[in-house]
């Protein structure tokens, strides 16, 4: 499967990580060297995958890393000396970044990309479901707003209205929701 996009943010060893990302089936790579060049390009939320290459010129990489983190869907990761991950760890792990420790090992920088890219695949799959029961959610609201208004003005019971609504929708060809917005429309203010 090849993904989207990349960001590397990095003051330092692009190459080398660069290299390391295209086998990994990301081939399309940014390249910024400081935290508040990323910030002004990921306001689109275009990339698949966010690496960040500690410490950056402009601040440690972490700060950045948690607001990529909570401000977008791409997996984020973060190098660091093995010596900081202790003292990083449970604000990095809290906020959803993966860390990896330099001295990198290719193998365990490329299973923790990939891992990153499984979680971000499976948050947008939980993202995709949570709007659609939203949306679910909504329109039965639009519904049950609409019944009560039915109830209210035709002096019907709930039954009665629930009917109403939907032979109105078959007889309309309409989505119920739809005919319960019609309702909210002739009986609001």
């Amino acid at each position: 499967m090849a993904y989207d996009k990349a960001l590397l943010v990095a003051a330092q060893g692009q190459d080398k990580l660069k290299q390391w990302l295209t086998g990994v089936q990301l081939s399309d790579v940014m390249t910024v060297k400081g935290a508040a060049e990323a910030r002004r390009i990921t306001a689109s939320d275009a990339y698949t995958l966010m690496l960040i290459n500690a410490p950056l010129m402009d601040e440690t990489g972490l700060e950045l890393a948690i607001d990529l983190a909570r401000s977008t869907t791409a997996a984020v990761l973060l190098l660091v000396k093995t010596e900081l991950a202790p003292m990083i760890n449970d604000a990095a792990t809290e906020a959803g970044v993966l860390i990896v420790t330099k001295p990198v090992i290719p193998q365990v920088f490329e299973q923790t990309v990939r891992v990153g890219l499984a979680c971000r695949n499976r948050m947008l799959l939980y993202k995709s479901e949570n709007e659609k029961l939203q949306k679910k959610y909504d329109e039965l609201k639009i519904v049950d707003r609409a019944k009560c208004l039915l109830i209210e003005h035709m002096h019907i019971t709930e039954e009665e209205a629930h009917r109403v609504l939907e032979k109105e929708a078959m007889n309309s060809r309409l989505p119920r929701v739809r005919v319960a917005r019609q309702v909210l429309d002739r009986f609001e203010l």
